[in-house]
């Protein structure tokens, strides 16, 4: 059985992939770590280049093995927690709904502080209505606490600071892979927000075998485009031309499963979630 966790993780992946702030500098990334210009095969116009492929998929090699060991990491810490299960899963939760704001763009809005508060009153005022219960109220309520607080202390402002970051590698297969290692480790944070809601998850397994595995899932969503896109590169070069007309879509709807995949955490729903799996 796979559960839709598992399948969540590797649409995570994809959705990472096509982020506005990766999906762009994909062409001069693979011409970067494999020694390629742009330009070059702009100018031959061949529909595959092996040197490119070859070097993306060392880079994918390369950040899967960070990925599934922190995974397996994850999953064991997480087992020496279970007694705070309910209350880490609680601010976990918030700690998502944080991510999903971040990845939607919502804390770019001007009136950002102003909505939380509109959004907490309606909270009370479904709360009042008896809508929702008391316990949902609160651990809502609770949620919305950590977002602000993250807010407040500018978490959001550091997350925005790091997509100017820009990696370094020399242009040759170990050079694909080391930068692999580090793309794990200090990519931006359009993947930061939905790798740490993943290994969140993935320290909710049961063992080290399931969180490491939801992790790889995640690596095989992030790293087959990479492959593709390192296969058919002159062709990959004209799909990211066409597709940014909906990058707003794809922040936007990434930030939706987020902040739901948070909601349904603070409520203790996710076990319902995970009851839709399907046979595979």
């Amino acid at each position: 059985m796979f559960e839709v966790t598992f399948i969540g993780a590797f649409v995570a992946g994809i959705l990472a992939f096509l982020s506005p702030c990766v999906l762009p500098i994909i062409p001069a990334y693979l011409s970067y770590i494999s020694g390629v210009g742009v330009e070059e095969v702009q100018r031959e116009n061949r529909p595959f280049n092996t040197r490119i492929f070859l070097s993306a998929l060392f880079f994918v090699i390369g950040f899967s093995i960070v990925f599934t060991l922190l995974g397996a990491g994850a999953s064991f810490i997480g087992q020496f927690l279970r007694a705070y299960q309910t209350e880490i899963a609680k601010v976990g939760g918030g700690l998502v709904i944080f991510f999903g704001l971040h990845f939607a763009g919502a804390f770019l809005r001007p009136n950002f502080l102003r909505e939380l508060i509109g959004v907490e009153a309606f909270l009370v005022a479904l709360y009042l209505f008896k809508v929702i219960s008391k316990d949902a109220f609160l651990n809502l309520t609770g949620a919305l606490a950590v977002v602000l607080a993250l807010y407040l202390f500018g978490a959001h402002e550091y997350l925005y600071r790091q997509l100017k970051k820009e990696a370094k590698a020399k242009a040759s297969y170990l050079g694909a892979f080391l930068i692999g290692l580090v793309f794990a480790f200090g990519w931006t944070p359009c993947i930061g927000p939905v790798l740490g809601s993943i290994l969140f998850l993935a320290s909710q397994q049961e063992t080290v075998r399931e969180g490491a595995a939801m992790l790889f899932l995640f690596s095989l969503g992030l790293g087959i485009p990479f492959l593709v896109a390192g296969l058919l590169f002159s062709l990959f070069l004209n799909f990211v031309k066409k597709f940014g007309r909906f990058f707003g879509v794809v922040e936007f709807v990434g930030g939706v499963l987020l902040i739901a995949l948070g909601i349904l955490l603070v409520l203790e729903k996710l076990s319902w979630f995970a009851s839709l799996g399907v046979g595979i």
